[in-house]
C-alpha cells in the first residue's frame, strides 16, 4: 500500500512538473507576443495579458505544491547548529507542518468560497469565466496539502543525515543540485 501511494504521488509530481513547464512556456509566449504586438504593430492584445496572468497564477499555485513536496517551502538554518536530537527534529517538523497545513486549509477554504462569484464573471480578453483562474487556489492548496502530509511522514521516519524529500526533477544537472539550506 505504501509503495502504491508513493508511486501515485510521484506520478502526480511528474505531471505537475510537466504542467508547470508548459504554463511557464505559455507565460513567456504570451508576454513576448504582447511586447512584439505593442512595439512592432503598435497595437496591444488584451488576451495576451490575461492569458499570461492566468497561466502565472496556475503556475504559482502548482509550483507551491512541488516546493512543499521537496521541503523547500521554508528552511530555518538555525536548527543545523543545534545538536541533533530525534525528538527535537520531529517536533520542529511537526510544528512547521501544522503551520503550513493550516495555511493550505485556509487557502483551500477561501478559494472554494471565492469560486461562486468567480464563475459568474467573464474575462473580457479571453471570453472565459474567471472561475478557471480562481480554481487554481483550491486545486493548488489541496495538492500541496497532500504533499505536506507526505513530506511530514517521510521526515518523521527519516534518520539523522537522511534527506527523504529528494524527489527527482524532470531535468536537473548534478552540478546544479541545491542542498536544503543552501543559498
Amino acid at each position: 500500500m505504501k509503495r502504491a501511494i508513493s508511486r501515485v504521488l510521484s506520478g502526480l509530481d511528474l505531471v505537475l512538473q510537466v504542467v508547470c513547464v508548459a504554463l511557464l512556456a505559455v507565460v513567456i509566449i504570451a508576454v513576448m507576443w504582447q511586447v512584439l504586438a505593442r512595439y512592432v504593430t503598435q497595437e496591444s492584445s488584451a488576451w495576451t495579458a490575461e492569458l499570461g496572468s492566468y497561466a502565472f497564477v496556475w503556475l504559482a499555485m502548482l509550483a507551491i505544491a512541488l516546493g512543499v513536496r521537496r521541503g523547500r517551502h521554508m528552511v530555518l538554518d538555525i536548527w543545523e547548529y543545534v545538536k541533533y536530537r530525534r525528538w527535537l527534529s520531529r517536533t520542529i517538523d511537526t510544528v512547521a507542518t501544522l503551520i503550513v497545513a493550516f495555511v493550505l486549509v485556509l487557502l483551500f477554504w477561501f478559494g472554494i468560497e471565492g469560486l461562486g462569484a468567480s464563475w459568474s464573471r467573464t474575462a473580457p480578453g479571453l471570453d472565459i469565466s474567471t472561475g478557471w483562474v480562481a480554481l487554481a487556489v483550491p486545486v493548488g492548496a489541496a495538492i500541496a496539502f497532500i504533499f505536506v502530509v507526505e513530506a511530514w511522514w517521510l521526515n518523521f521516519l527519516a534518520g539523522k543525515d537522511e534527506d527523504p524529500l529528494n524527489a527527482p526533477l524532470i531535468y536537473q544537472p548534478e552540478d546544479l543540485i541545491i542542498v536544503k539550506g543552501e543559498v
